[in-house]
């Protein structure tokens, strides 16, 4: 059953649609799939670009919006034009529905179908693309769309299943790319002579194995045959110590000779706290003082209402947002500190504290 409503659904939305389809016709036929997946405009199952106000100004219209007979919403879906490919512009409109509407899911529909999570099961900061499925008839991808988001079958464990397995493919792949990594690195190459030398140690006295690894080159390079800076290497007798893993660094830090001694986030936070107590600043400059580039990823200090929306659906919000930890600007804009600080980028923090005038003690 549920692969005739796919085949269904890829003639409604690809194989009888002409190539030059406006937005708007192609509106209509998302719609009657809607219906095929028996979601009712009549009973308030879809609300067609309702208007959404956000603040105090500014208003948000997604194309549909699919409700629960509760109504409540239940996912976002939002429309592009099938005769152009989607793209990034496309994806992050998508995502600023999601989390303005503090959604989960949330399905792009155009040249593909494409459905995104954003919740606490994964970490990454923009939602995570779960599934693209093209309009292929008889697709297992396809079936599995129609089993997930159809009404009558329609319900958060199903979904929950689906993007536990979806996130441990995707992750599949990164651990594949962190292992080749870690195999043509430069630290691995030890533990390759190590191997090396156990594997001979029942046959051989340990004196006559080092001996011979140092009159080889032992070369590390992926299949791709890109040349690698250091792929090969001389074996020394230095090269036999094992691999020793350095531990977390757990240096603290003391500001101004207060005697406590502050883990990095909040040696940070303390920082932006007590610059801004010194020197009453507008948001606009803080943002120049505490230059994104110097924490990374998510820079040192955002705007809070920014924060909240980014983070919506993530119990991380990756910033100190306890009632005591936000902040506020000499021209009233609440704003927040990243938590988010380590060996890679703390020093940035402390040249600039030392700079401002601020004395600085490891501990």
């Amino acid at each position: 059953m549920n692969n005739e409503i796919w085949n269904e659904i890829c003639f409604l939305l690809s194989k009888n649609i002409k190539n030059d389809i406006s937005e708007s016709d192609f509106e209509q036929n998302v719609l009657q799939v809607l219906r095929i997946l028996e979601w009712k405009e009549f009973k308030g199952d879809i609300q067609i670009r309702p208007s959404f106000k956000i603040g105090a100004a500014n208003r948000i219209t997604p194309d549909f919006v699919i409700n629960s007979k509760e109504n409540k919403n239940l996912f976002v879906i939002e429309i592009k034009q099938p005769s152009i490919p989607i793209n990034i512009g496309f994806q992050q409109q998508l995502f600023s529905y999601m989390r303005q509407l503090r959604l989960q899911y949330g399905i792009l529909i155009g040249q593909v179908i494409q459905v995104f999570y954003d919740g606490d099961l994964t970490d990454h900061d923009d939602p995570v693309l779960l599934e693209t499925i093209e309009f292929k008839n008889n697709s297992k991808k396809g079936e599995k769309f129609v089993e997930l988001f159809s009404k009558e079958n329609f319900n958060y464990e199903s979904l929950e299943s689906f993007t536990i397995n979806s996130l441990k493919r995707i992750n599949r792949k990164a651990d594949q790319k962190k292992l080749l990594n870690k195999i043509l690195s430069t630290g691995y190459r030890e533990e390759v002579l190590e191997l090396i030398k156990q594997d001979f140690l029942n046959k051989y006295d340990a004196e006559i194995i080092e001996n011979v690894l140092q009159e080889i080159n032992i070369n590390i390079a992926s299949n791709s045959h890109k040349e690698l800076k250091n792929s090969s290497f001389q074996s020394t007798t230095e090269n036999l110590k094992p691999t020793i893993s350095s531990e977390r660094d757990r240096t603290r830090y003391i500001l101004n000779g207060n005697n406590i001694a502050l883990a990095k986030n909040r040696f940070v936070l303390q920082v932006v706290k007590d610059y801004i107590k010194q020197k009453p600043t507008n948001f606009n400059s803080l943002k120049k003082v505490f230059k994104d580039e110097y924490q990374g990823s998510t820079g040192v200090i955002n705007k809070l209402d920014f924060v909240e929306t980014k983070y919506a659906n993530k119990s991380n919000k990756r910033h100190f947002t306890g009632s005591e930890e936000i902040l506020e600007s000499s021209d009233g804009v609440k704003f927040v500190v990243s938590t988010e600080w380590g060996k890679g980028n703390i020093e940035n923090l402390v040249d600039l504290a030392k700079r401002e005038g601020f004395s600085v003690e490891k501990t």
